[in-house]
């Protein structure tokens, strides 16, 4: 019996010490963790940004997002200062969003002012 709960006690240990991960962008990068935790972050199109004065502005519709379901029903409009975005590393728009809407970080393409 205590042969087994040794053995219980490691596997627990073992899985409690795995690294927390983030998940990859479509393209293989490792969305960082404090942005991500599993489902947070995707990819969004380019013509869902647009620059306004100071920043970007982002518009989600629902069901583009995965933190943004069709169950939201209204768009979810960002409004993100440029000092807030940062460079994307595949060149494409990647947005990470809590489930309430709030902007945990934007990536954009390199030169999107």
């Amino acid at each position: 019996m205590r042969l087994i709960a040794s053995f219980a006690m490691v596997a627990i240990l073992a899985v409690g010490a795995a690294p927390a991960l983030s998940h990859q962008a479509p393209s293989g990068w490792e969305y960082p963790f404090y942005c991500c935790s599993g489902a947070d972050c995707a990819p969004i199109a380019a013509e869902t940004v647009r620059e306004g004065h100071g920043g970007f502005i982002v518009t989600v519709a629902p069901g583009t997002h995965p933190m943004w379901p069709t169950e939201r029903r209204q768009p979810l409009i960002l409004e993100i200062p440029y000092d807030k975005a940062k460079e994307s590393p595949d060149g494409h728009f990647h947005l990470c969003i809590d489930d309430a809407g709030d902007l945990l970080c934007f990536f954009a393409p390199a030169g999107s002012s």
